[in-house]
């Protein structure tokens, strides 16, 4: 019997494989490959435990292997992360993978380095660099030298969107460079929810006339909703409310900051935080728009997920988010803390209701350009080529 060929994928930690790379582990496997998955499954993921472990059971059901990783998002996390290089080495020489696919910004440090060391091929996908137009200096002086450099190691390097990939084409040395609209969604699952809006609205405690904004993402810093919480506050109207859908895990935890300004400014009424949910398609059917004023975003599946569920935008305008939200046509977008600005365009969205919808259902078409069978079949094309 002919011995199967494995694969690597390899991130940070297990959260990054497990809300984005399920459909390029099926089709690996698809296309005859052991897929062994390492990261860390025990700290520092953004979803709850219970999802760390049904992925992990989900990898070996379906005839993969998991390993743990001590890595960690700490930069200067030398330690950790000089452990997690020499057990991914390891690893390499006692499975001789075919290839390795690394994703995240120490995910893929130590897959290019454990790559270069043993003569193994690498392909990463960056999920929005660390630098673009607009970002800190000091994301600049970091993370470009270092992704510039790496990028000799790296036999293909995939980016999700156009500022990314159009910089690494131009002044990177990676083998090659593909684009790909995301990990692509089904665009057709958010539709079907629709029937369920009027449940989850009485669920949540809505009124018909009340205007329901929602953002979806993980409670931190980068994802920037305290700017949301102020122009709620802004407003001051009672018809105008805010959920949030996420938790908050490690140093970067917003969670409490969140309560603190909520009851600093006396919202109680007003915005709620609704934790990790699984429902996110009811949530998106149930509201009338969908706020993604993040800081830093690769491109951001909340938002593309949101425009396939109907509804308008109202983003920040930076990085990957400029490729799909365009202002006054999508909903508006921003600069990140501009909180007069979103201030307007939720009472605007809120006081248009017809306009709202008309944007919302030109968004469902948008979206199609994001769905999971284009960035399927240009990752197909890649692991071929491998």
């Amino acid at each position: 019997m002919e011995k199967k060929k494995k694969v690597l994928m390899l991130a940070t930690t297990a959260a990054m494989s497990a809300q984005f790379n399920r459909q390029n582990i099926l089709i690996l496997e698809e296309m005859g490959y052991e897929v062994h998955v390492a990261g860390n499954f025990r700290k520092g993921n953004p979803i709850s435990d219970e999802a760390v472990k049904e992925f992990y059971h989900w990898v070996k059901d379906n005839g993969g292997k998991c390993f743990q990783l001590p890595s960690t998002r700490k930069v200067f996390d030398f330690i950790n992360n000089g452990v997690a290089l020499k057990k991914v080495i390891n690893l390499i020489r006692d499975n001789d993978y075919e290839f390795i696919h690394c994703h995240t910004p120490i995910g893929s440090v130590i897959g290019r380095l454990a790559g270069h060391r043993t003569n193994t091929p690498v392909i990463y996908t960056a999920h929005g660099l660390h630098f673009f137009k607009g970002s800190p200096i000091s994301s600049w002086i970091l993370y470009y030298p270092v992704e510039k450099f790496l990028s000799r190691y790296t036999n293909t390097m995939v980016l999700i969107n156009h500022e990314d990939y159009n910089r690494v084409l131009r002044k990177f040395h990676a083998g090659r460079v593909v684009y790909v609209p995301g990990i692509g969604i089904d665009t057709e699952e958010f539709l079907k929810h629709r029937e369920n809006r009027q449940q989850t609205r009485e669920a949540l405690g809505l009124s018909d006339d009340d205007f329901m904004l929602l953002s979806v993402g993980e409670l931190s810093g980068r994802k920037n909703h305290e700017v949301i919480v102020k122009a709620v506050k802004q407003l001051n109207r009672s018809d105008i409310k805010y959920f949030i859908a996420g938790k908050g895990k490690g140093k970067d935890n917003e969670e409490e900051h969140l309560k603190k300004l909520i009851e600093k400014y006396d919202l109680a009424d007003r915005v709620t935080l609704l934790g990790f949910r699984e429902d996110a398609p009811d949530l998106y059917a149930a509201a009338d728009g969908v706020a993604f004023p993040s800081n830093r975003e690769g491109l951001g599946l909340a938002g593309i997920e949101a425009m396939a569920a109907g509804l308008p935008l109202l983003t920040s305008n930076i990085n990957g988010i400029n490729d799909y939200s365009v202002n006054g046509e999508t909903g508006f977008s921003y600069p990140p803390n501009d909180v007069s600005g979103f201030a307007e365009g939720i009472a605007y969205l809120a006081d248009h209701r017809d306009w709202s919808r008309e944007v919302g259902d030109k968004n469902i078409e948008r979206a199609k350009d994001y769905d999971y069978h284009i960035a399927d079949e240009i990752m197909r094309g890649v692991y071929q080529s491998m």
